[in-house]
């Protein structure tokens, strides 16, 4: 019997209203600029909170230690710290995250994760 040999790929998004529509803006660096409530705009960055691998690495195939499901509970809970961390950031709604998945070296779905601005 071998270990699960599991990889993810990461890409993180913010969703904002445009026109009365919401749309998600790509982060692939995992940096934004948002105004605060005084209308300044201010720098944002995922890596402020989020340090633990593999979950920093956004845009590049990493091995998920501890299998896929522990991954993307693990980020799924990154989603909502940030978000609940940054609570300057007045135009972001949302983070999303786009996750593609392998599993023993076979393409799975992607996971679409998010976690909502209180």
């Amino acid at each position: 019997m071998f270990n699960e040999s599991s990889r993810i790929t990461i890409h993180l998004f913010r969703e904002v209203e445009r026109r009365k529509r919401r749309v998600l803006l790509p982060l692939p660096d995992g940096h934004w600029r948002a105004p605060d409530a005084q209308g300044t705009l201010r720098d944002f960055a995922w890596s402020d909170r989020v340090r633990a691998s593999p979950l920093y690495v956004l845009g590049q195939s990493v091995h998920a230690p501890y299998g896929l499901d522990a991954q993307l509970f693990r980020l799924q809970a990154a989603l909502e710290d940030v978000v609940r961390h940054t609570p300057e950031d007045t135009r972001t709604l949302a983070l999303v995250a786009e996750v593609e998945t392998a599993r023993n070296g076979r393409p799975g779905p992607v996971v679409r994760l998010r976690a909502d601005k209180p």
